[in-house]
């Protein structure tokens, strides 16, 4: 009897710190819902809703994080000056990278045949370093095999598919358009141009920093 009323104390447990996981989740206090889920996956590691949950919880932190270091290496190349200069990404946001690679291979260690999380990793590891070109293409292959064997046969699968050979495409080999920078050739990646000493939105790129052709900063 001491053995069952433990179990249902650990079941009770569970369900209630999944719902405080969703709550934070769906109201986006990312923090407290990674520490909910993860208490969650020290209960039950083997849980589907857990590992699940799980899943989403460090997949919406990559999304989140990816954001805040595209947009923090965004500032810093407009402030280093004139578009052309030679740039290298600040140390802080090296580690913000780090800190999304680590997110999504969180979210592929609970599910290998996480199409989403292999074509983000795909993207963040080409965003971090060209040098990156061969990983990063190996990763869109694992995103294709994912997807194949997690989305049935069907339109939904063929569309995925195509998305993703196109954007591994888009990487296959270095851009010339702009040597492979991966910046806007005409602002130099800040986004903004100026004339006359007038700042306006970059027009080749629309103000995003990112060269049309290959479209990754």
């Amino acid at each position: 009897m001491k053995y069952r009323a433990s179990v249902w104390r650990v079941v009770a447990d569970l369900e209630a710190i999944l719902r405080t996981a969703e709550e934070h989740l769906a109201a986006g206090r990312f923090a407290e819902a990674r520490a909910s889920v993860e208490e969650a996956f020290v209960l039950a590691p083997e849980d589907g809703r857990v590992r699940e949950l799980y899943g989403n919880v460090w997949l919406a932190q990559g999304i989140r994080l990816a954001g805040s270091a595209r947009e923090r290496r965004r500032r810093e190349i407009d402030r280093r000056g004139r578009p052309g200069e030679p740039f290298e990404d600040s140390e802080q946001v090296r580690s913000l990278f780090a800190e999304v690679l680590e997110a999504f291979d969180r979210v592929l260690a609970v599910n290998p045949n996480h199409a989403k999380a292999w074509s983000l990793k795909a993207q963040v590891l080409f965003r971090m370093d060209r040098s990156n070109r061969a990983p990063a293409l190996a990763a869109y292959d694992s995103a294709v095999r994912a997807l194949e064997g997690s989305v049935p046969e069907g339109p939904s699968r063929e569309t995925g598919r195509r998305n993703l050979e196109r954007d591994r495409r888009r990487i296959e080999a270095p851009c010339k358009a702009c040597e492979d920078t991966g910046f806007c050739p005409e602002c130099g990646g800040s986004g903004w141009r100026s004339t006359l000493g007038f700042r306006r939105k970059c027009e080749a790129c629309l103000g995003h920093g990112t060269c049309k052709r290959c479209g990754v900063l």
